[in-house]
């Protein structure tokens, strides 16, 4: 890629402030302008060379925007239903949001295994029903998505003694898992998973990857949803709690956020609700992934870090 020249940042972020006081201490000749979703507006996209966010409410078609930097590990807010432009550059953040969202998965984990819900439950109303807790050691999670916040789930899973398998789109070998398989493969390894964890990327590929199909064949599954909630088809989810194949959720993140009052994953049992803080990205995080990225924007050279848009990771 030819080398390109960034002075002015439009950072989209209610978190702008300080991710523009990050950036500007540590490059100088940077030039900052903090927006909105709300307050952004048309004139920007043509000051802008590079615009930062977790989602961009303008576009970028006849802009002077020449590379997007997305504050998340995830992009398909940025791409949305539009072809991205061609020749604008595709970052994302990723830091230690693995590490963070793996010790999310198995603490849910471990609470499911020492019961504490029901625990806490039979101790508000006075109860005292011993029952048994189990171990995870011995048990299998099956995690869609193998890149780096896939491995680091699977990572943790293992070092409880789980064993991992993991479902991408290709199948190849990936850190910490014991078994890999195509996507295609994925309704037969569901069954015997004690745990199934969504952590690809939403991609019109995996929209509703994890179906009545899917869900039909799990037997005594817990499903963790790290992910997006575009992967999970929520009907198909109740009607799998209900019908005993799923025997709980754990759901960080939902098709509409934040989650409405009338939704029934509020009430039904055995479902976990989280206000998508599996993985929140610190600043530090996104500044030092922009910067890195920025370095070889300049130079010319691909990000690491750089996401093929047609794909969407």
């Amino acid at each position: 890629m030819a080398s390109t020249h960034i002075r002015h940042v439009l950072i989209i972020d209610d978190r702008g402030d300080a991710l523009a006081a990050y950036l500007s201490a540590r490059r100088t000749e940077l030039v900052c302008r903090v927006r909105t979703a709300t307050t952004v507006a048309d004139g920007d996209s043509r000051w802008a060379d590079a615009v930062v966010g977790f989602a961009t409410p303008i576009s970028c078609e006849g802009s002077s925007v020449r590379w997007v930097h997305s504050t998340g590990a995830g992009v398909d807010a940025l791409l949305g239903p539009r072809r991205w432009p061609d020749g604008i550059t595709l970052t994302r953040t990723t830091g230690a949001l693995g590490d963070r969202m793996a010790e999310y998965c198995v603490g849910h984990a471990l609470a499911v295994c020492q019961r504490v819900l029901p625990f806490h439950r039979d101790q508000r109303v006075g109860r005292w029903a011993p029952v048994e807790p189990i171990t995870m050691r011995g048990t299998t999670a099956v995690i869609i998505g193998t890149g780096s916040v896939g491995s680091a789930i699977a990572g943790q899973f293992k070092a409880l003694g789980c064993t991992t398998i993991g479902i991408s789109r290709s199948g190849r070998t990936a850190p910490s898992f014991d078994q890999l398989y195509p996507v295609d493969r994925l309704s037969s390894r569901v069954q015997g998973a004690r745990w199934l964890v969504l952590a690809a990327p939403l991609t019109p590929l995996t929209r509703g990857l994890v179906d009545a199909t899917v869900l039909g064949r799990c037997r005594d599954t817990v499903v963790i949803n790290v992910a997006r909630g575009g992967l999970l088809d929520t009907t198909a989810l109740l009607d799998a709690l209900h019908a005993g194949t799923v025997t709980g959720a754990v759901l960080d993140v939902f098709d509409t956020e934040p989650l409405p009052s009338d939704s029934p994953l509020w009430h039904t049992d055995g479902v976990v609700v989280t206000p998508h803080v599996a993985g929140v990205t610190h600043v530090e995080e996104a500044g030092e992934a922009f910067l890195d990225a920025l370095a070889h924007v300049e130079s010319g050279r691909r990000p690491p870090s750089a996401v093929d848009p047609t794909r969407g990771y």
